[in-house]
């Protein structure tokens, strides 16, 4: 089978599974994407690891969701480091389940969680239960974000420390930095994510610390009594306590020697390692922590041997924050060598090898092979979610999001667990917490108690409608979906949360926001789209949907039925489920039929009858459609039936050659088709693909040749004229009959360049223009140098290569009107500086134009900006499709998402794509027409141009600004020009000017007129036509002539102003309708006239 067309393979949709065991949401994605990060756990897996992978060859349930994930990807905000769920499981889920780890335990019997005295232990966890206990993390979770491989710049700080460990391992990465959070508590995360790779414990870590540092505290002063004086010791007891609050100007963290007592709570060494300018300095940065006050026999695990020492570091040159150093399952243990272990620190050096194994090359292994299974840990952390559930009356993957949509976006930075635990009770209580269907995110409704005391917003607004707030009154505020009840004792609206209901979500501006239970479940109402996949749904959204308590895989049909009985009759409207993968859930025609009529008629004899009758309605309505029958190939040829004699290959006359079908989709099937094999349809396929792109090329050859016949002929024709110029002596008579004029092509084209900073200009070229007379040409006009054009000519533009070594001289494939863009290109790294320029004098290489290397660079180049145009039409075309399925059209789509239009917004990219952008620049867009726009570069940011009234950002209510910009042209009195025919003086030009003279555009091509004087004007340099009646005319006051330099008088006011006035009145009677207007510029007064709606 041939392989299958590039075109094709680029935009095909696919779907798979998340491979998050736990997770296993439905995913889809491009063809060509080849990261794709979960919607649900928010993971970013490579293609090449999702699972069930497979083509989507519904085209509704591919556009429904590939529009969902454009607009998820630009509304809704990425999962950070603490939310982002790994088999189920969060950073921030387990920073809310450590507390309770503290206190309780799981019965391995039931899975449930007790207490810890109810099963004969200690009250508070002991963690040298965890003391011979390592993680090692899966080679697939390494690169996740705030569970593998750390993103605080660690890895470039331990580099030398990391390749010097590599070195001494066989070359092999066996120890890799994680990431722990830096929200104070990063010591005991990064110390419980080497025991067991979950943050669950440090909760426990710090508890044990405080109490074994006030039960050991004697022994610390006098060993530490010549470091740590005896009054710190308070302090240094009372920074272990899980909810120790830092006084104003001291870091939150701990110090050396807590690392030196959490090495005697776990019974085994701690290494924190630093850089190895680091390691070599004198200071104590790095050091190697002993157990030194537990004896080493009771520093060893069940099997004997002592226990491996866990692995810390810096991340940074500040200090300030510690990660842990785990090994790679499925890798040998990384062992470090004596030289790169620290000195001990607070102890003799002598006691390591009494607390540390080495091996005959003097290295000792790190952490150890002895895990916490996975699973183990999923049940222990979901046996503390039931009683986290208990305890608070709501899950804490609901704390989590609430934490992170509700929190997080109002820029509150280190609130505590326990806060959003009690604002996210406060919410769910008060049917305050929704979530979106769309896009997943979870909103709090909550309204500003400052709009409803008096004198706020709402107060006011109720009192201007209704009057004296009344008692027992309900005030309805839509716009807010708010209802409010007036409580006269404290003189406030107070909310009436039953009644109010959140309509669209803060996020993504949908419609389908749900209220949120205490478990994380959603209310759903009937038809709702739900998280559960459906195999064989005719739904375009590939999901199950929820109706009346049951999940199905495709929408009810609404079936009307007339129920007429004993003189009555009734319109009712019945659900009808059918077609679902389990049958139990398709609707029985008879109970269906039954329940209608015992609703509207319970209890009347006979009603059996009026039941059957019901039935019948029903079945009709649902009867399955018939079935289609392909066209009959028997008797066609290689179609013959197995025993019959092959048919002759002779035509039949009364055979069909080729087969119509009619309908919504016209196509015709010739006979040579029918009988095609698999390969000639691959062929077939691939040739229409292929189609376009050889016809473009086709296109560019014959308009090569076509050049290059011009240029032949002109060279010919220059030869005859040279020749005939020449004189010629003839005897005989004096032929006097003319030779025939032969036809002359054009021998020069005109095109407009126009570069990405905002100047343009029009070019008059030879016909034999080649490429480098073209670069040298812009660089004169334009002053743009060759070596920064990046040049593109035609509609679609497409890239002007240079021309290949051996056809320097052919002329450029541009035609006469064709645009060309010139994109101005950074100048080179190091231009100007005095290195570049000593390099230069001494003959260095430089990328030029058309050299290999340049060459090179500018496809790259052209192929990434096609790239780019591809994605941009493609997010235009999504904005235009979710705009026609919300019922708007575009521009009232979009007034919604102003970010839209920022300098990083889809339709600022366009204009950059195709014009470049520039500071008040105008432009206009194919997606709006008849609106024109300008960049802001100062706000960086596209604007409406409401000429003369000014320029104003896109948002809601610009098309407010538009009607009432419209009502204040419409009026202007056109009686007001009497009132300034006397101020009009001799000498206006009526040429149109730019309205800005930074942006180098001419508005308007015509021959200067002058209004008055007698002299004869000059001919202009340029083309120009004369100034249409529809223009705008600015008239300047000062009194001039264009004869004036070859000493025309100018003509007394008073007579100019009788013949402008004159020439003015006649216009206004034969065209011009509107206004005049006096405006200021510069030093000149200049009237504006508003003809025929035009400016």
């Amino acid at each position: 089978m041939l392989p299958r067309s590039k075109s094709r393979e680029t935009y095909r949709v696919l779907s798979g599974h998340c491979p998050d065991q736990n997770c296993r949401a439905k995913l889809f994605f491009p063809a060509w994407d080849s990261s794709i990060e979960c919607t649900d756990c928010g993971q970013r897996h490579q293609q090449s690891a999702i699972q069930n992978v497979e083509e989507v060859t519904n085209p509704d349930v591919a556009l429904h969701n590939m529009l969902r994930n454009v607009l998820l990807s630009n509304t809704k905000p990425k999962k950070g480091a603490d939310t982002v769920r790994v088999l189920g499981l969060s950073n921030y889920q387990c920073k809310l389940l450590s507390p309770l780890l503290t206190h309780y335990g799981m019965d391995k019997q039931s899975g449930k969680a007790k207490r810890l005295r109810d099963m004969n232990q200690p009250d508070t966890f002991d963690c040298v239960l965890l003391g011979d206990r390592a993680f090692q993390i899966a080679p697939e979770h390494v690169e996740i974000v705030g569970y593998g491989r750390d993103r605080s710049g660690s890895m470039q700080y331990l580099h030398d420390t990391l390749d010097a460990m590599k070195k001494v391992n066989d070359k092999e990465e066996r120890l890799i930095p994680i990431h722990a959070d830096g929200d104070g508590h990063c010591l005991v995360h990064a110390i419980s994510r080497a025991l067991v790779g979950r943050e669950l414990f440090w909760h426990a870590l710090r508890e044990n610390l405080k109490a074994h540092f006030i039960k050991n505290l004697e022994q610390y002063k006098a060993l530490f009594h010549d470091f740590i004086d005896s009054n710190e010791w308070d302090d240094i007891i009372e920074e272990c306590d899980p909810d120790f609050t830092p006084r104003d100007g001291e870091p939150l963290g701990l110090r050396n020697i807590h690392v030196f007592g959490l090495a005697n709570v776990l019974h085994r060494p701690i290494i924190l390692l630093d850089s190895l300018e680091g390691l070599q300095s004198s200071a104590d940065y790095s050091g190697t922590f002993v157990p030194g006050l537990i004896p080493p026999e009771k520093c060893k695990g069940k099997d004997g041997a002592l226990n491996k020492p866990l692995c810390l570091a810096w991340s940074s040159s500040g200090r300030n924050h510690y990660i842990s150093l785990v090994g790679i399952r499925g890798r040998p243990l990384c062992k470090l060598p004596m030289w790169l272990i620290p000195k001990l620190w607070g102890v003799p050096q002598d006691l390591l090898t009494k607390y540390v194994e080495f091996d005959s090359e003097q290295r000792c292994a790190i952490g150890g092979s002895r895990s916490l299974p996975e699973t183990y840990i999923q049940r222990l952390a979901r046996a503390m979610e039931d009683v986290f559930m208990e305890k608070y009356q709501v899950h804490p993957s609901v704390v989590s999001d609430m934490h992170h949509y509700v929190f997080k976006r109002t820029g509150v930075v280190g609130v505590q667990p326990e806060v959003v635990t009690e604002a996210t009770q406060s919410a769910i209580r008060n049917e305050r917490l929704y979530r979106c269907l769309t896009c997943d995110a979870v909103m709090e409704y909550s309204v500003g108690s400052d709009l409803l005391k008096r004198g706020g917003t709402l107060y006011q607004l109720a009192v201007r409608t209704h009057g004296k707030l009344q008692v027992g009154k309900n005030y309805h505020f839509p716009l807010q979906s708010l209802i409010c009840k007036y409580d006269p004792v404290k003189d406030v609206l107070v909310p009436d949360m039953k009644m109010s209901r959140l309509t669209t979500c803060s996020w993504c501006q949908g419609t389908s926001v749900r209220l949120v239970c205490p478990d994380g479940s959603v209310v759903y109402l009937n038809g709702d789209r739900t998280h559960t996949a459906a195999e064989n749904s005719q739904c375009g959204c590939g999901f199950k949907h929820y109706w009346d308590g049951k999940e199905y895989d495709n929408l009810p049909e609404l079936i009307p039925v007339t129920l007429e009985w004993g003189g009555k009759t009734i319109q009712e409207k019945v659900y009808w489920f059918q077609y679902e993968t389990d049958t139990s859930l398709n609707s029985n025609v008879y109970e269906v039929a039954t329940a209608l009529v015992h609703k509207h008629f319970p209890g009347e004899f006979g009603s059996e009858r009026l039941v059957k009758c019901v039935v019948d309605v029903i079945l009709q309505q649902t009867a399955k459609k018939e079935v289609y029958k392909p066209v009959s190939l028997e008797g066609m040829p290689g179609h013959e039936r197995e025993g019959e004699p092959r048919q002759q290959d002779a035509l039949d006359p009364s055979s069909p050659s080729k087969i119509i079908l009619t309908g919504h989709k016209h196509k015709t099937i010739h006979k040579e088709e029918l009988t095609m094999s698999e390969a000639e349809r691959m062929v077939q396929r691939k040739i229409t693909d292929k189609a376009a792109h050889e016809q473009k090329k086709k296109s560019d050859e014959m308009a090569k040749r076509r050049a290059e016949k011009e240029l032949k002929q002109l060279k010919q024709q220059q030869a005859a004229a040279h020749q005939q110029s020449k004189p010629v002596a003839k005897v005989g008579p004096m032929v006097t009959t003319p030779p025939p004029r032969p036809s002359t092509p054009p021998t020069e084209k005109k095109v407009r360049v126009t570069t990405s900073e905002g100047k343009q200009v029009m070019l008059t070229l030879a016909i034999s223009t080649t490429f480098q007379e073209l670069q040298a040409r812009i660089a004169s006009e334009l002053g743009v140098s060759e070596d920064r054009q990046r040049i593109r000519y035609g509609f679609p533009p497409r890239p002007l290569a240079p021309p290949k070594p051996g056809m320097e001289g052919e002329p450029v494939p541009l035609q006469h009107g064709d645009k060309v863009t010139v994109d101005v290109l950074p100048p080179p790294a190091g231009e100007g500086q005095e290195e570049g320029a000593g390099a230069a004098a001494k003959g260095a290489p430089m990328a030029v134009a058309g050299s290999p290397r340049r060459v090179q660079g500018m496809e790259a180049s052209d192929q990434q900006l096609e790239s780019n145009a591809s994605s941009i039409d493609l997010q235009i075309s999504s904005l235009s499709a979710l705009a026609m399925l919300s019922g708007k059209d575009l521009w009232s789509f979009v007034q919604t998402m102003p970010q839209l239009f920022s300098r990083e917004g889809v339709f600022t990219k366009k204009v950059g794509q195709d014009l470049g952008l520039a500071d008040g620049k105008h432009c206009t867009l194919p997606s709006f027409p008849g609106k024109t726009f300008m960049f802001n570069g100062q706000a960086g940011r596209l604007e409406l141009c409401l000429e003369p009234q000014g320029h104003f950002p896109i948002g809601p209510g610009i098309d407010d600004v538009i009607a009432q910009n419209k009502q204040t042209r419409e009026a202007y009195d056109p009686k007001a020009f009497s009132h300034v025919k006397e101020a009009l003086h001799v000498g206006g030009s009526g040429v149109i000017v730019s309205k800005s003279e930074a942006l180098k555009v001419r508005a308007f091509a015509g021959k200067g007129q002058t209004l008055g004087g007698t002299s004869q004007p000059q001919p202009s340099t340029s083309t120009a036509t004369d100034v249409p009646a529809s223009a705008a005319v600015f008239i300047p006051d000062v009194v001039q002539t264009q004869s004036s330099a070859e000493g025309a008088v100018a003509q007394p006011p008073s007579q100019a102003n009788k013949r402008l006035k004159k020439v003015m009145e006649d216009r206004l009677e034969k065209s011009y309708t509107g206004t005049v207007v006096f405006r200021q510029h510069l030093h000149h007064k200049f009237i504006f006239c508003k003809i025929n709606g035009c400016h």
